[in-house]
């Protein structure tokens, strides 16, 4: 005796929403990490010599290093989360882990890419996501290697699209 739901498309329920990917921030969303990037970006611009601008990087760094701790603390008392499912990015807070944003994938007409102050040295950067008018629904701040979660979501927007395109065409029959 067979058990399992029968899922008319394999992978896909109907009511199931499952995570496909988070992502947490760097320290470069807070002002204090974002203060710590330009520093250190500065200085890594100022000086010419690789040599030099290593030590001079790791001096400055040691100095910085308190704040540095502090700024990931903050982050990870008070930050949030951004969760990829198979039907909506939502964004999360830490304490209590509840939900205070959520886009549904459907809704999201493109994604830009965007950059701060003090995001070049942490090498981090923004996602906006528009809606078709235009109009911003979410921005997932000062995240690592933003073109590969563009991908990631644009990529799950298309397979849901698919997804709820094949299934009214299987209940229409």
């Amino acid at each position: 005796m067979n058990v399992a739901v029968v899922q008319p498309i394999a992978g896909v329920s109907v009511n199931r929403e499952t995570e496909i990917e988070a992502v947490y921030p760097s320290i470069a969303s807070g002002i204090l990490g974002q203060l710590i990037g330009v520093i250190m970006g500065a200085v890594s611009a100022a000086i010419p010599v690789t040599f030099l601008r290593v030590i001079v990087l790791v001096a400055f760094g040691a100095v910085l290093l308190p704040f540095g701790l502090l700024a990931y603390a903050l982050n990870k008392i008070f930050g949030c989360c951004y969760i990829v499912t198979n039907r909506s990015v939502q964004k999360r807070s830490f304490l209590g882990n509840s939900m205070t944003a959520q886009v549904a994938l459907t809704d999201i007409d493109h994604i830009e890419i965007a950059s701060g102050a003090g995001y070049k040295f942490h090498r981090v950067g923004d996602l906006n996501l528009v809606g078709a008018q235009g109009n911003l629904l979410l921005t997932i701040e000062a995240i690592q290697f933003p073109e590969r979660l563009k991908h990631v979501i644009l990529d799950a927007r298309q397979a849901r699209q698919l997804s709820d395109r094949s299934l009214a065409q299987i209940q229409s029959r």
